[in-house]
């Protein structure tokens, strides 16, 4: 059986368990940047135990989430996830045992990482870009010519089958969303995805944001503004945010009822440097040690807590296979009315177009061996 077939089997036998799940890994807590929205930052004194994670044991961990959790695909983070001397390893170990890895960084080590990176089963790198100013995206990272190395790095991409996709923090930082589109294109950015803003402070043990920095304390105006222009720089460059977790957010802002929840603690993870799993980076204590985890732990309770954007666009996009999942489910339970109304929700309509923009990670995951 060729791997594509094989990674495209693994995926029908996950069907009637509601598809496959995702898992955000940080393998390290050390970062070389000065984000003023992020408490990561080497220069604000929060990270006082620096930990990285022990890249022997990675393998049994994802393996253990990919039986326990159908987890098939994992994000490495930090920190700076490119300061691991292991990460090209870990990388490889995912997407060895059919799960597809992609990467979230600074960007600033990309250079002489990309060769080792591009052998590992990587299909999509997300860099993250703060302004449509290369200066004050500069300025903000501490990282003073790091848009050259971002540029250097995204033309070698493309030749090596890797898409670059820029990750951007919707913070008072950006301006102009129409003129940041045109300044990715320069950068050589195939698409964009958007952090959404929030102003409380995260639960867990994950460090990526700050409630105290002024670039993200924006009021409701600003906010509706901020969403308004993502919308103007889809105009110019693909944003990999669904529309409907965009309109969601508007919801959210103007005190309506959202449509969509979010399932992490179900199909969405988090898993720190010490193998702790949490249901997300907001919640405020970890399911159990990764090795603990079994599916008697999932948590799925139709939360809309926050808006962290990983989560929640992802749970749009996961929306139709787990409306398939529960489908299947009512059926076995014989209750053939409850399980023909999970397939027939309408919001399942927007989910499979979004999932249609995925495509190329999706390809990738087929693939896998």
């Amino acid at each position: 059986m060729t791997a594509t077939r094989s990674g495209l089997m693994d995926l029908l036998r996950l069907v009637p368990s509601g598809g496959p799940a995702i898992l955000n890994a940080s393998v390290t807590n050390l970062c070389n940047a000065t984000c003023d929205f992020c408490n990561f930052a080497h220069n604000k004194g929060f990270v006082t135990d620096r930990r990285s994670m022990d890249a022997t044991r990675f393998h049994d961990s994802l393996a253990h989430m990919r039986e326990q959790a159908n987890v098939r695909f994992v994000t490495f983070m930090g920190g700076e996830p490119l300061l691991h001397p292991k990460i090209a390893e870990m990388a490889h170990s995912a997407s060895a045992m059919g799960v597809q890895p992609t990467m979230v960084t600074n960007g600033w080590l990309l250079p002489g990482k990309l060769e080792a990176l591009s052998a590992t089963g990587i299909s999509t790198i997300f860099i993250s870009i703060d302004s449509e100013h290369a200066s004050e995206h500069e300025k903000n990272r501490g990282l003073k010519g790091v848009c050259e190395r971002i540029r250097e790095s995204n033309t070698r991409m493309i030749g090596m089958g890797l898409t670059p996709i820029a990750s951007v923090a919707m913070t008072r930082l950006v301006g102009d969303y129409r003129a940041l589109g045109h300044f990715l294109k320069e950068l050589g950015f195939a698409a964009v995805t958007f952090s959404y803003p929030r102003r409380a402070a995260l639960g867990s043990s994950s460090l990526v944001w700050s409630e105290d920095s002024d670039l993200v304390d924006m009021s409701t105006a600003e906010l509706l503004a901020a969403f308004d222009g993502v919308e103007e720089a889809r105009k110019v460059i693909p944003v990999h945010n669904p529309r409907q977790g965009i309109a969601d957010m508007r919801r959210r802002l103007t005190g309506e009822a959202e449509r969509f929840i979010c399932h992490a603690g179900y199909k969405y993870f988090y898993m720190d440097w010490n193998y702790d799993l949490w249901r997300c980076e907001d919640w405020k204590a970890p399911i159990s040690s990764v090795w603990d985890f079994t599916p008697d732990k999932m948590v799925r309770d139709g939360c809309q807590a926050c808006t962290t954007d990983c989560y929640r666009d992802a749970s749009i996009m996961l929306h139709f296979s787990i409306s398939i999942g529960d489908s299947f489910a009512r059926f076995r339970e014989g209750k053939l009315g409850a399980g023909f109304a999970a397939l027939a929700d309408r919001r399942n309509l927007g989910p499979i177009a979004a999932v249609m923009g995925h495509g190329k990670r999706l390809k990738g995951l087929v693939g896998a061996g």
